[in-house]
């Protein structure tokens, strides 16, 4: 048996992390579809645009036109198209777009 010292153990340890960091961060997440539970029940459109604003008047307030996933405090950065948002549960959200979750 080969002999595995603590330099070798904690270089070991150390690629295993990032291994495990770029697979919560990766495009293997589902991307959240709009016609979902959840989705439908928050008013979620992958384009900010497309939000019915006389369903939704936190989008047609005076601060609506800025309101999007990227200006979202609960929005995580994966990259510039997607990100992460606590509202669906690990999904992937589009970076443009938004919920009646949208909290400034």
């Amino acid at each position: 048996m080969k002999n595995v010292n603590r330099r070798k153990f904690l270089q070991s340890s150390a690629v295993a992390g990032a291994g495990l960091l770029i697979a919560r961060f990766s495009h293997a997440q589902e991307v959240v579809s709009e016609d979902e539970g959840i989705a439908v029940a928050m008013g979620y459109k992958a384009d900010h645009t497309a939000v019915d604003t006389a369903k939704w008047s936190k989008k047609a307030g005076a601060d609506g036109a800025q309101q999007q996933c990227t200006s979202c405090s609960l929005y995580e950065e994966i990259d510039d198209e997607f990100g992460l948002c606590p509202l669906f549960a690990g999904k992937r959200v589009h970076a443009s777009g938004w919920c009646n979750g949208w909290v400034a």
